[in-house]
Order: structure tokens, then sequence, then C-alpha cells
């Protein structure tokens, strides 16, 4: 075999490898999409940071790798700009430009550039770092800006340009209500598809489940900063964008507020994925009856938990009228701790395209916990998702473990504020589990 041909299945190898690696750490929050027959061509969902305007956002990334990686940088394209009409950043143009001294699109101070000691973690770390809490700074010539009232106003409108454009927009193209065509004068339509390699975006089951967890925290708060019930009262809806000095032309990001329009929006998204479940749950009477693969794979799965009897007096388990698609389990509270007695009975529904499509999981029983939602979504990722051990066993950590002090991961702002508050706070916290735990036998 040639010496060049096996450079080149190396090179394949250690770009696979380092796909996998970030897949199989859940503890950041990036997100990755593939086709097993081209590595060079991979798709990246990255979430704004906590404490930032663009907090929680989902922004699409797509990185194309040339010949010569990991000695040269990806070609990394942004796609979350509303069809080239938004520049969501000083170094994420509307064009989906991506400026950084890393990837050879910016110049930069010595030892920032490429080097083959980087890869696509370090691409999509910098990238997030660029989603700051004062993004006005990464402008050069206006780094050592001082007016904060400046970099407030423009923190303002990608605020609210995140939440319309990151989710609802987004998540209503996925519901069927909204289409991705652009509409040129004369009524011209050109279709757009998600990307040349797929017509739909690989990220779809992940943003509709980040809707479930983190609704309270577009709509109502955002961990410690109100968003739409804070800036709506800030703002008055109709109220235009001001444009930065660094603005201009079709790079830009324009419009007006209207944060009425938004909650409504948000308000109608979520009560439609809320049902969702339900529909999945109307469908699987015909898998079952077809005897599909993952039915099967199901009820495997469901038979060697019971005979391991790993769950052994911590998680009870059964099929709901023996649909191998509804799982009931009821965790036990553990003992000498806030939820001791208590009995959590959490429902777990799956579609037939599982393990693709997550199951949709909620606790029937309240419960009082900084990453459970209040409508009973918990927050938790896994590292198998095939396998519904692991499913169960990170809801089974939720009352064994300390809550993560990781505020993207805090999806009931008032669990959290009293766990993680004062020494009376956290007994109020305690006292509210409690109750929950009492509450749970009477289900």
């Amino acid at each position: 075999m040639p010496s060049c041909f096996n450079g080149e299945v190396d090179k394949v190898s250690a770009t696979f490898r380092e796909l996998l690696d970030i897949q199989r750490n859940p503890d950041h929050q990036l997100y990755l999409w593939y086709d097993e027959n081209n590595f060079k061509h991979v798709h990246a969902l990255i979430t704004g940071p906590a404490s930032t305007p663009y907090c929680l956002g989902l922004f699409d990334f797509v990185f194309n790798f040339g010949d010569d990686y990991p000695s040269g940088p990806p070609k990394v394209t942004a796609l979350t700009t509303s069809n080239g009409r938004v520049r969501f950043n000083p170094n994420i143009y509307a064009n989906g430009k991506v400026c950084l001294s890393i990837l050879g699109t910016w110049r930069g101070e010595a030892g920032e550039q490429w080097s083959s000691a980087h890869g696509i973690l370090s691409v999509a770390m910098s990238i997030q770092s660029l989603m700051s809490d004062k993004p006005y700074l990464n402008e050069p010539g206006f780094e050592d800006t001082k007016d904060e009232k400046i970099m407030e106003t423009y923190n303002q409108k990608i605020r609210h340009e995140t939440i319309r454009i990151s989710i609802c927009d987004r998540l209503e193209r996925y519901l069927g209500w909204k289409d991705s065509d652009i509409r040129l004068d004369g009524n011209v339509v050109i279709q757009r598809n998600f990307c040349t390699c797929r017509e739909d975006s690989p990220f779809e089951d992940l943003a509709k489940r980040m809707m479930l967890l983190y609704y309270e925290t577009y709509s109502v708060s955002k961990l410690d900063q109100e968003v739409i019930a804070t800036e709506s009262a800030k703002v008055k809806d109709g109220t235009a964008f001001t444009k930065t000095q660094f603005e201009g032309g079709s790079n830009s990001m324009d419009g007006s507020f209207q944060y009425a329009k938004l909650k409504d929006r948000l308000d109608k998204i979520h009560t439609e994925l809320m049902k969702e479940s339900d529909e999945w749950i109307k469908q699987s009477r015909k898998w079952v009856t077809d005897e599909t693969t993952t039915s099967s794979n199901l009820k495997s799965q469901f038979d060697q938990i019971q005979a391991s009897k790993e769950f052994d007096d911590t998680v009870f388990l059964e099929l709901e009228d023996g649909n191998p698609f509804i799982w009931i389990a009821t965790i036990i509270g553990m003992p000498a701790s806030q939820y001791d007695g208590g009995m959590f009975r959490v429902k777990l529904v799956f579609h037939d395209k599982f393990p693709d499509i997550y199951p949709r999981v909620r606790f029937i029983s309240e419960v009082f916990h900084p990453q459970i939602t209040k409508d009973g979504v918990p927050y938790y990722r896994v590292k198998r998702p095939e396998d519904v051990k692991h499913h169960l066993e990170a809801l089974l950590r939720m009352f064994k473990e300390d809550p993560s002090s990781d505020p993207t991961t805090h999806v009931n702002a008032k669990a959290a504020t009293l766990y993680f508050g004062t020494k009376e706070e956290r007994r109020d916290y305690n006292r509210n589990a409690r109750r929950c735990a009492q509450r749970s036998v009477e289900y």
C-alpha cells in the first residue's frame, strides 16, 4: 500500500477518534453530527454559555476539513444567521464567516495561530468563548470600551434574537409551522435545505428536548437573569434595534423588539412539544403489532434489567399495559436524605427511532430538584444513549448525589436558588424536597 494512502488513512482514523472522544464526554455543551462515510464534513451545535446574552441559544456551525488537516485548520461556517441576515457577534458574520486567529481568518498574537495540537474541540470552545457576557469588546478597536450602556444595548438585541432565531424559528421549522425557503422580490422562492449534505437538521430531537428543559429559562428567567419577563419591561415592543458603530450593510443585526410575540411563540411551541409523547403512545400500538426491531430491542432490554436485579430496592420497573415503548420507573428515596421515604414515579416514552430519538422522560410525581423542571422533565446526559439502563442510572443519581453546580443543569430556578443559597435557603430547599417525598406516596 502506498505510504501516501497510509497517511490518509491515519488522518481519517485520527479525526474519527477525535469525534468519538468528544461524543463520549457529555460534560460540555457541544453536540456533533457527521456522516461516517465523510469525516471531513462535521456539523456542530454549540450552546450559548450561561450568564451571557447568548445563554442556552442553539447555534449551528459546519466544519470542513481539508486534506492538510490536522496540519492546517478546518474551514468553519456559521449557519444560524436567519438566511444570512443576522450578525450574531463581531466575529460571527451574517454571511457565515467566523473570524478567529486559530482558524487563520483573523490576525492574532504569536502563539494564537493554528497548530496540529489543536482540534475540533479547541475550535468549538474558541467559538463558544466569543459568546461572552460583553461581546461588544470582541470588535477590534473597541476592546477598551467602558460605556456599560452601549454594551448593554448591544446585549439586549442579542438576547432577543437568540430566542427569536436560534430557538423559536428553529423549532417552528421542526414542527412544520415555518419553512426555510428564501423569498425574493417578485415572489421568487428559493428552496433552502439545512445543508448540502442533508435536507433537515440532525439536531431536531436535541433542540426539542432542550426546549422542554429550558422553557422556563427562555420565557421567564435566565438562571440569575430574567429574559422576557424583565427585558420587555426595559424595552418597549416595537423599539428598533440600535446599530453599533461596527455594523453596516448586510453584516449587522437589524430589527425591533417584539417580546410579547416571542412569549406567545414560546408558549405555543412548549405546549405542542409536551403533547408529542402522547402521539408516540398512540403510534406505539402499531409498532408493537408490527413487531418492529425497536419494539423487540426495548422488550429485551427490559427483561435483561429485570433479570439482573441490579436496581433491586432502588428502582422498580413496569411496562404500562405491557407496552415496551412505555416504561414506568418508581425510584425509592435514599435513606437519611431529604427524599427519604419517597416513591417517585417517572414515565419514559420511547419512539420507534430510538436511540436516534431519545425517550421523553417526565416525573409523574412532584420532585423539587434543581435538575428537574416544574413540569417534571429531568436534566441528565448519558454516554450510551442506546442503553436504557444508563438512562435509569442517571435518574437514580439525582436522588443519590448532590446537584451539580453547573448552571446549565439548573432547570428549576427556585430549587437551584435555594439549594445553592444561604444556610436558611438550604433548609427551605430541604423542607420543599421532604414535602414532595411525603406527597409521592399518595400517587
